[in-house]
């Protein structure tokens, strides 16, 4: 008699030691605005406005991490289908695509963005975003953009969590056959 091969989920939840470098980097132009205001390299005025643009930023990113360290898991992919923390279990026959890109616009990453894993239900089919990305003031304004520029709410980026792009597809590959665009 054989049994038949249980395979382990995909549990994803959000890595803040991940995100520490992409907030010592933007911690890095906040010092190097402050010092070249400094020695006078910049006027004032462009000092100044850089050191609120990137402390800012730098506040946003630092609430991102320490609300991330308590959080629970975000996204889970098994034989039976993609669940979000907190809604229910979409099915793969919901999903048309899995697309892996760059995050975009390319100018503001020099073409070379963080990539992103968004699945993408077929016509009709809401795919519910991410806990970490509901809250906010800007949640609207930032929906609408997921829809716009990737076609879904359910958007991943690997970098601030703890699966990588390649163990994310490889669970979509394993347990669906939902096609897998990379590009």
């Amino acid at each position: 008699m054989t049994e038949a091969k249980v395979q382990q989920p995909l549990v994803i939840s959000q890595s803040p030691k991940r995100q520490l470098s992409s907030l010592g980097i933007i911690a890095a132009l906040l010092c190097s605005y402050i010092l070249l205001g400094i020695l006078d390299v910049i006027d004032g005025w462009l000092m100044w406005s850089g050191v609120v643009i990137f402390g800012v930023i730098s506040l946003i990113g630092l609430y991102g991490i320490l609300r991330a360290r308590g959080a629970s898991w975000e996204l889970r992919l098994d034989q039976d289908g993609v669940t979000v923390h907190g809604s229910s279990t979409t099915p793969w026959s919901d999903l048309a695509e899995v697309c892996m890109k760059r995050m975009g616009p390319r100018w503001l990453f020099l073409s070379r963005g963080p990539q992103v894993v968004a699945f993408v239900g077929r016509p009709g089919v809401t795919m519910p975003s991410l806990p970490s990305v509901r809250a906010g003031t800007l949640a609207k304004r930032a929906t609408q953009l997921r829809d716009r520029r990737y076609g879904t709410q359910l958007l991943l980026m690997p970098q601030a969590f703890d699966a990588s792009t390649e163990t994310i597809i490889g669970a979509v590959e394993r347990f669906s056959n939902v096609p897998v665009v990379r590009g």
